[in-house]
């Protein structure tokens, strides 16, 4: 099965963002539901996770502004990502100004006041892109809010980066760093503003000293309070998902700055590709497992990766995303052979439930066993579709 860019262009335009704008988005109480099932009926009895909310305000905006209108007539792509702008400026904020909560009940009264750095990061992200979108200045209000709150409460003078919340909880982790980056220059998009390059350059600094190991060109996922490896097997922990995640990234980031990343990004690839992919016969073949350990990547930790056998589907997005970063950098016939088999993977695996839904995880045979359709996977995969339309297929636009 060939998936070419008309194949693309209408799972998302015809199945997916309708499906979505209508059972994904809760008319009656505002903001989008967690979940649907696998026929594509809303689970209404879920609380409603902020960076759901963030995600599918992202996912509109961005269709927004590739000109996507809905089939049936509405409602629009604006229209939803500012329902969702809404819903969460209105409901997720604490009163007491220390940040956006973790999750709201289905009207969006407080359920969950926890306080995680990855959180803030996701609201940043949905802020930058809906003021793309939609021109609206509180967007930026709302971003200059959510930073200032992480500079006072979460920031770490000492050693760097962010807390994962205001108890400074350990495990540290890079993921929120991650996507604070991508937050970062989301801002930068969408307002040409420096400072939040300055901002981008700090975590890249992180990612330079502490989050990626030199001797090996891994990313490391787990940390202590001075960013040293986590002890033990948490520290030998990497996920395939964010190599190919940070790939991208850093391609983004150097096309801001002209700061060259690409020693980092070919060494993270290099690892992914090599251990963090099923190769073995069957259904699975060429997918990207949920976690291995470094130990494939580093001698002196003994030979062989330990594999978990899952495979989310965000992991297979991001290898897309990273595929197309480097078919963008220049002729990479690997990557152009690998990109084809996971999209006719993606397809023929995680999306033929039908209609604009998916299933989440598959177990090493390539059969599904998510119950649910997640609402935060739409974030990833319109992301490394709209990525492959625009550097492969060379399209800008859903019209």
């Amino acid at each position: 099965m060939s998936i070419d860019a008309h194949y693309i262009h209408e799972w998302l335009t015809r199945h997916a963002l309708p499906l979505w704008s209508h059972a994904g988005y809760d008319t009656d109480m505002g903001g989008f539901v967690e979940c649907l099932t696998l026929d594509g009926q809303p689970l209404l009895d879920r609380n409603k996770r902020l960076r759901v909310q963030a995600r599918q305000i992202y996912v509109y905006s961005h269709a927004h502004l590739l000109g996507w209108t809905p089939p049936d007539g509405g409602p629009t792509a604006l229209e939803v990502a500012r329902g969702g702008f809404d819903f969460l400026t209105g409901n997720y904020w604490r009163e007491d100004g220390g940040g956006f909560i973790y999750a709201g009940a289905r009207d969006g009264t407080p359920v969950d006041g926890r306080i995680e750095s990855y959180e803030q990061a996701f609201a940043l992200f949905a802020l930058a892109w809906y003021h793309r979108a939609s021109g609206d200045s509180a967007a930026l209000d709302w971003a200059a809010r959510v930073l200032s709150f992480m500079d006072e409460i979460l920031a770490d003078p000492v050693h760097g980066g962010y807390f994962e919340n205001p108890g400074r909880d350990l495990p540290r982790r890079q993921n929120p760093h991650m996507h604070l980056l991508e937050a970062l220059l989301a801002l930068n998009t969408a307002t040409s503003d420096a400072n939040y390059l300055d901002r981008a350059k700090r975590i890249i600094e992180l990612f330079r000293v502490h989050l990626r190991d030199p001797e090996t060109g891994t990313l490391r996922e787990f940390f202590t309070g001075d960013w040293s490896p986590a002890p033990g097997t948490l520290g030998q922990i990497v996920e395939p998902g964010h190599h190919f995640e940070w790939v991208w990234l850093l391609r983004r980031y150097s096309e801001a700055t002209g700061d060259p990343t690409d020693a980092e990004a070919d060494a993270l690839y290099k690892f992914a590709v090599t251990h963090g992919i099923d190769n073995d016969p069957g259904a699975a073949r060429g997918l990207g497992f949920d976690s291995v350990l470094r130990a494939g990547a580093d001698p002196r930790l003994g030979h062989g990766t330990s594999i978990d056998d899952n495979k989310r589907l965000w992991v297979q997005t991001e290898a897309i995303k990273a595929h197309t970063a480097r078919l963008e950098a220049g002729p990479d016939s690997d990557a152009a052979a690998r990109l084809e088999i996971l999209l006719e993977r993606l397809f023929g695996l995680y999306l033929a439930v039908g209609s604009g839904n998916w299933q989440d995880h598959l177990n090493r045979a390539g059969l599904g066993f998510a119950e649910t359709a997640p609402a935060s996977s739409f974030y990833h995969l319109f992301l490394c579709l709209a990525e492959v339309l625009r550097v492969r297929d060379r399209r800008t636009d859903l019209c």
